[in-house]
């Protein structure tokens, strides 16, 4: 049990004197529901918990909208008076098991708009996606949640020093930073990738002393319970279509996904691609893959230029993708994260925390760019999009010299500022970007992993500082 942004941002709902309800939305095990019950208890206020799944009679009721008998059941269960004005957070939890609750949270907004209800469930988003036409427009509030970031893993396993450090770090600072505190910080980095983000694995490395056996043990078993989660998805897929699909997808994280790959993985399946898509999507609203998109970028906003079919997909969390694909620990351990496992890890880190890096009531959205079939230019890894500004990231090695796919892209686009993410050292340096007879100044800024949860900040400065 430790503090999370989530957990605080719950309770500044709670707060609010206009309250609606709220969706907390995010994969299976993320810590929705811990984060709620940690909110009330921060709060002091009672935490009343419905779990949907094992209260299938509630369906006609929320059917009928029925907020008075609603919360005479929900006495019932709890063994508390309830009203609509009793205070305290009500948790319905597993609401895909109740697709009309969702619907119902209008009512709740309408007729007990002091109740503070919160509503969430691991497979909550097919619900939404089936729901459209009963949308409570303008009566909900969304709160996305991602796994344990870099910097709360580093809160939560006694280093807090390291986030006070962090957080103070400037452009100018950036290579004042000692050699030793640096190697630390690129250690924690690695802890924290074989770890992962999900709350219980990270609470097993707190309470086994990292015991990485017990680690992978618990990751291997999360899998499992997603794979089981296959038979409760909606439509006609089988289950061992659904298991092919996903370790197919798996297989390709951090990867163009061609139209080449998908029918490797529909031959291997037997399906074909209309039943490939349908499983991609529901993955998706599973929240157990994002697809990050290409974008033109040549405009913001990113996703007004979008290329469906030119993707590729990160995982739920880095933990879990080193379990799903059998990687070594010891080929993480005491080698820099852009080469281990072919640099997948390091753009898994690094993609996970930018998607969860925006405000919590938006949905996460993450773009790359690849150059167009005739340039011979390699992809953008992401895509920043900040303030008016489109700023290219890559996720490179501090030993790669000529940096060929930004000095492209900056010319291409026209950039002046860029991102380069890897094991060195910050800092900023100004490149002459070449290509072809073209050239430009360009500005890069280096950040080592460790500094992923400041990108936005650190960003900010140098933009302003680029400002004539």
């Amino acid at each position: 049990m430790f503090q999370r942004h989530a957990i605080e941002e719950i309770a500044a709902w709670y707060r609010q004197s206009q309250r609606k309800p709220l969706v907390l939305r995010g994969a299976r095990q993320v810590g929705k529901s811990t984060a709620a019950k940690m909110a009330a208890g921060q709060l002091k206020v009672p935490f009343h918990e419905i779990n949907l799944e094992r209260h299938p009679s509630l369906e006609a009721q929320f059917a009928r909208y029925d907020i008075k008998g609603l919360l005479f059941s929900f006495s019932a269960i709890c063994g508390t008076p309830l009203s609509e004005k009793s205070p305290g957070i009500l948790f319905l939890d597993e609401a895909q098991a109740t697709p009309s609750a969702y619907a119902c949270l209008r009512y709740f907004h309408e007729d007990a708009p002091g109740l503070a209800v919160v509503l969430t469930g691991s497979l909550l988003d097919q619900i939404l996606e089936n729901y459209k036409s009963s949308v409570p427009v303008g009566r909900v509030e969304h709160q996305f949640m991602g796994p344990v970031g870099f910097e709360e893993f580093l809160i939560a396993t006694g280093q807090k020093r390291f986030v006070d450090l962090l957080s103070s770090v400037t452009l100018d600072s950036l290579r004042a930073i000692p050699d030793e505190v640096h190697h630390e910080l690129m250690e924690q980095v690695r802890r924290y990738t074989l770890v992962g983000g999900m709350p219980h694995a990270v609470q097993l490395a707190i309470d086994t002393d990292f015991d990485h056996a017990a680690i992978n043990k618990y990751h291997v078993d999360l899998l499992q319970t997603y794979r089981a989660d296959f038979n409760k998805y909606r439509g006609s897929l089988d289950g061992l279509k659904l298991n092919t699909f996903f370790d197919g997808i798996l297989a390709q994280v951090g990867a163009q996904f061609s139209h080449k790959v998908a029918h490797q993985i529909v031959g291997v399946s037997s399906g074909d691609n209309r039943l490939l898509n349908s499983a991609i999507e529901q993955f998706i609203e599973a929240r157990l893959f994002y697809r990050v998109l290409h974008s033109g970028a040549d405009r913001i906003p990113l996703g007004a230029q979008v290329k469906p079919r030119i993707s590729k997909f990160l995982f739920v969390d880095a933990g879990l993708l080193l379990a799903a694909q059998n990687i070594p620990v010891q080929s993480v351990i005491g080698k820099p994260l852009e080469l281990a496992n072919q640099g997948i890890l390091a753009e898994q880190f690094v993609g996970q925390h930018l998607l969860n890096a925006g405000p919590s009531y938006k949905k996460p959205e993450l773009y790359f760019w690849h150059p167009p079939k005739n340039e011979l230019q390699a992809e953008i890894d992401f895509l920043l999009q900040m303030e008016g500004l489109i700023l290219p990231v890559e996720v490179k090695s501090a030993a790669s010299g000529r940096l060929k796919s930004l000095h492209s892209y900056a010319i291409t686009k026209n950039v002046p500022l860029a991102i380069r993410i890897h094991s060195g050292k910050g800092g900023v340096e100004t490149l002459e970007a070449k290509m072809q007879k073209r050239s430009g100044t360009l500005r890069l800024l280096n950040l080592p992993f460790y500094l992923i949860g400041q990108v936005q900040r650190l960003t900010r400065e140098l933009a302003a500082s680029s400002t004539p």
